[in-house]
């Protein structure tokens, strides 16, 4: 009997399979139900290595996939077109941006809006698990190197663990003219420089030319930029009145772009973290009215009098704005990078990225909060100009805070904070203390910006870090 009766069930007669078909006929027109739509990828995923996300879909449409950690935090938001049946997505096994995801379990979840007017979801779990040889990070100084040996030209590169990092410069034609490689610590920053001079030790041709940056033992996930190769380098600029150095509230883009665009006036030093006084009067032995940082602090210059600048600024100690004099013959002018600029808006609490004049998007962010014993701690305004990468991580009162872009003194802009939470094999990033801040006054003085890029703007701190380079222009508004 228990025979006959599994045959009758199963076999497409009586009422019970008359149940069944109409249950697979109604299926999916429940919204959102599970199964509908079939999202599967390798059980394991390495960082930097070529994977794939497979879907199923039942109908043709609109699909958005999400990536969490344990944590729920959302790494990856990516949205694509899917015929109805198996697309196979490619994957690197990153972030949003590139990031590289810490080991351990992570869910993704599928949401497609089929063109029948039907929404199917999906999820599937799985594990990243280590990586393979990268480059975390790298950026050219400038797109121009000049051959009589006027500013040093050089890559930024930055690694998560030993490899050796190639270089190589290719004619039109695709062909090294000039390779060159190094080995990289474990985690570790370096700068490849180049000064024109080619494998046969002659100075290459003035023209056009790309430079490819890999990791020898994982070539595919290299960076290509253009190198335009110069005779020359243009004559230095010399130190005038400016005008104003920030734009005033209501400008246009195409205002704001220009000032951002325009060169600076700073002390003619090495580096971003030493600091100078402006003096009361044009005398060395003249009280100080404050503070400015050398090399990347753009100073307003209101006059040239005997030898000195008296200048307008914002003082690092205390973000007071602040008039003063400074001997002329130690400030020297820098003209930024040319395709992006930065503004921070105090007021609004948000960063807001330009490339070639247009915003690319605007974020939420935390400036500096100052206390009464702590007034160092407020943001000061002004006009400044990114410094070298110096690290991809550093700690600060219990916190690790990922991505630091410096722009003056010890003022950088960089992720939210978190602490680590450890498991037995894997450990996840907790961002919940300094996340919700965002969008207020909350910092020791620097710009947190989020790790998460929205869907719809791409801007997150490691996009800043690895789209920023050397000079690039960053404007904060007073409130």
């Amino acid at each position: 009997m228990a025979g006959k009766r599994k045959s009758f069930l199963f076999s497409g007669r009586g009422i019970p399979a008359l149940l069944l078909l109409l249950f697979a006929f109604l299926l999916p027109a429940f919204s959102g139900a599970e199964g509908n739509i079939i999202l599967s990828l390798p059980k394991e995923v390495q960082c930097y290595t070529h994977s794939e996300i497979t879907v199923d879909a039942p109908a043709a449409g609109e699909a958005e996939l999400r990536l969490y950690d344990s944590l729920e935090n959302p790494w990856l938001i990516r949205r694509e077109s899917l015929s109805a049946g198996i697309t196979r997505l490619p994957w690197d096994g990153l972030g949003a941006n590139g990031e590289k995801l810490m080991s351990g379990p992570y869910r993704m979840e599928i949401l497609l809006k089929g063109e029948d007017g039907r929404e199917y979801a999906a999820s599937a779990s799985f594990q990243v698990k280590g990586f393979a040889k990268a480059l975390l990070l790298a950026l050219p100084s400038s797109e121009k190197l000049y051959l009589d040996g006027g500013e040093s030209w050089f890559v930024e590169c930055c690694v998560p663990s030993e490899c050796i990092v190639a270089m190589e410069v290719l004619d039109r034609e695709g062909k090294a003219i000039y390779t060159h490689s190094v080995l990289m610590g474990d985690p570790d920053r370096d700068v490849i420089r180049w000064n024109g001079v080619g494998n046969d030790r002659k100075k290459v041709a003035p023209g056009e030319y790309s430079v490819r940056i890999y990791p020898k033992l994982n070539p595919d996930f290299d960076h290509v930029y253009p190198l335009t190769v110069e005779e020359t380098s243009p004559e230095p600029l010399p130190v005038s009145v400016t005008g104003s150095v920030i734009p005033e509230r209501g400008m246009t883009d195409a205002e704001i772009w220009e000032i951002m665009m325009r060169p600076s006036v700073v002390i003619n030093e090495k580096g971003s973290s030493l600091r100078f006084k402006l003096r009361e009067s044009p005398d060395r032995r003249s009280p100080s009215v404050g503070t400015v940082c050398c090399a990347t602090q753009g100073l307003e210059v209101l006059a040239l009098e005997n030898g000195w600048a008296r200048v307008r600024a914002w003082n690092y100690d205390n973000a007071g704005e602040i008039i003063g004099w400074f001997p002329a013959e130690q400030l020297t002018v820098i003209t930024p990078a040319p395709h992006y600029g930065v503004l921070v808006d105090k007021r609004a609490q948000t960063l807001t990225v330009y490339r070639d004049g247009t915003p690319v998007g605007t974020v939420s962010v935390s400036t500096g909060l100052p206390t009464e014993r702590k007034p160092q701690r407020e943001t000061p305004p002004g006009a400044f100009l990114t410094d070298i990468h110096f690290s991809p991580s550093f700690a600060q009162d219990g916190l690790r805070y990922d991505y630091p872009l410096r722009y003056q003194g010890g003022n950088i802009i960089h992720s939210t904070g978190f602490v680590r939470i450890p498991h037995t094999s894997w450990s996840v990033k907790d961002y919940s203390k300094n996340l919700p801040l965002l969008g207020s006054k909350a910092s020791h003085g620097c710009v947190r910006v989020s790790p998460f890029a929205d869907a719809d703007c791409p801007i997150n701190s490691y996009w800043l870090w690895t789209h920023l380079p050397y000079h690039t222009r960053v404007i904060i508004l007073p409130e």
